[in-house]
């Protein structure tokens, strides 16, 4: 039997937060007088880890700070602002997780966020034990979208990258799942902006379309990848 791994992104997989992302970092737009729309954090930074996404509006915005300064200005922030908004679980997920688990399926969570959001958001909604290892962004060097934080789980677990299947909202973490290898679902989340998902190998709009028969499907297409 061929092994099944599958892996989570969290905002706007798990957690419905990407929106309270958004708001704050136009915020700290507005605070830094950085002249861009929200368009363009929905479209550009959603899915990236920290440091690389300061690097990208350092560049784009031409600023004088230094992206360790931009950096920490958008951390003090965040967390003055982050817990006065209420963030959910998203709709159907946990049931999601629990259909996986039943077909056999090990679970990992793969997200760009600090592992000390991923742990709060993770307990708040009382899924943190459902998953084998966590992978945040303080882990990587690169962020989606590239591959290194999805081939840092397939290490962890010592397996072909082909035999994972990822859940992703946004344009850059599709291209980290497919550059790694892995087979991908794009979860179109209206709260997570106008994502370009077209890379997915297939696509849903709802937790509820993760049916049984819809995870038999998975299984069977990573048979037949392994040749069996």
């Amino acid at each position: 039997m061929t092994p099944k791994y599958f892996i989570f992104d969290m905002d706007g997989v798990l957690v419905d937060s990407e929106p309270m992302h958004c708001q704050i970092i136009y915020e700290v737009f507005q605070q830094l007088e950085i002249q861009f729309p929200k368009s363009y954090i929905e479209e550009t930074l959603t899915g990236m880890s920290a440091i690389p996404m300061w690097e990208k509006i350092k560049k784009d915005a031409l600023l004088s700070k230094s992206v360790e300064e931009l950096l920490q200005f958008h951390r003090t922030y965040f967390y003055e602002r982050f817990e006065e908004i209420e963030v959910t679980e998203v709709e159907g997920v946990k049931n999601v997780i629990q259909k996986l688990k039943n077909h056999g399926f090990s679970l990992a969570l793969a997200s760009s966020s600090s592992r000390k959001l991923i742990d709060y958001f993770t307990k708040k909604i009382h899924i943190s034990h459902f998953f084998d290892v966590i992978m945040s962004g303080d882990d990587v060097k690169f962020s989606k979208p590239f591959p290194e934080i999805f081939t840092k789980v397939a290490q962890w677990y010592q397996a072909d990258s082909k035999n994972f299947w990822v859940l992703e909202d946004s344009k850059n973490g599709v291209q980290a799942a497919k550059s790694a290898g892995m087979n991908c679902i794009g979860f179109k989340n209206p709260n997570s902006g106008n994502q370009d998902l077209s890379k997915s190998n297939l696509l849903i709009h709802s937790m509820n379309d993760i049916t049984d028969d819809f995870i038999e499907n998975l299984i069977k297409i990573n048979e037949k990848s392994s040749g069996k």
